[in-house]
């Protein structure tokens, strides 16, 4: 089956576009509510950062990182480059570009892939606390009444559906590509996520049974 590549990556930046406006909206809740000078570009670096790992794990579990998949993990570093992060977080030790990435044994690739939730954790934690906090207690965002976790299901969504359309920019996805991404995303923030919406790390009060 042939896919219309320009199409994917209209569809890419349209779901891209929505979680960014959902984070900007809950950032402004964050700030109004607590007072907080919390910086939105910051938290939407982070989210970048994110899902750049998510991509580039569903790049590379076919084995083939490919330039057309590079091209398309490029567009979604707008506010944060993942690789620029871990220049420096590893001082200088890891200088990596896309290329580079797509050059190295399908062994090393792979335990790249392996030690990135490991080295976004601290990245992660940063990112959802605002978000989850206003997840948490916020009841309605615009006309649309929420509860606890709608937020995150719609980031989770608009990633998921981005990661879903990288599987196909290359006219060869596949479930592992899928399964892939949704794994990463899951160990990248949604646990968390899950974890503050339980109520354990919000200031509840009350431990959950």
């Amino acid at each position: 089956m042939e896919y219309d590549r320009q199409d994917i990556l209209d569809k890419a930046a349209e779901a891209y576009d929505h979680a960014e406006a959902t984070i900007r909206a809950m950032d402004d809740v964050f700030r109004n509510v607590t007072g907080s000078d919390y910086d939105a570009e910051l938290t939407l670096a982070q989210f970048d950062m994110i899902l750049q790992g998510v991509l580039l794990n569903v790049a590379c579990a076919d084995g083939v990182f490919d330039p057309v998949e590079q091209d398309f993990i490029r567009q979604f570093a707008m506010h944060g480059d993942l690789l620029e992060y871990i220049k420096k977080d590893s001082e200088g030790r890891v200088s990596l570009t896309w290329d580079l990435i797509a050059d190295l044994p399908e062994d090393i690739s792979a335990s790249l892939i392996q030690v990135l939730p490991e080295v976004l954790d601290d990245q992660c934690e940063s990112f959802v606390y605002p978000l989850a906090a206003v997840d948490f207690s916020y009841s309605q965002y615009g006309d649309v009444l929420t509860t606890p976790g709608d937020f995150l299901k719609s980031i989770e969504a608009d990633m998921i559906r981005i990661a879903g359309l990288l599987a196909f920019v290359d006219s060869d996805g596949t479930e592992d590509e899928i399964n892939a991404a949704v794994s990463m995303i899951y160990e990248l923030e949604g646990k968390h996520w899950r974890n503050l919406l339980s109520g354990r790390a919000l200031g509840s009060g009350q431990e959950n049974n």
